[in-house]
């Protein structure tokens, strides 16, 4: 019986947990810079702001993203 259950085990994602800890970590900081870049690029405008606001955005998403992975 053990030496079924064994081969299941095996075959697990290793390390799933610090993954997902450090794509958490990514979209809270994503969530962060997003309305601070909203607001820079309603005030000063420009294209940092903008590519702020993307990467932002795409932070985001891959961190809801990944669960599904």
């Amino acid at each position: 019986m053990a030496q079924r259950i064994a081969p299941r085990m095996m075959d697990a994602h290793p390390n799933t947990t610090e993954v997902g800890l450090g794509t958490t970590v990514l979209g809270v900081l994503g969530l962060i810079v997003a309305p601070i870049a909203l607001i820079g690029l309603l005030i000063w405008g420009g294209a940092v702001w903008a590519v702020l606001l993307g990467l932002a955005a795409l932070a985001v998403l891959i961190a809801y993203l990944d669960p599904f992975w």
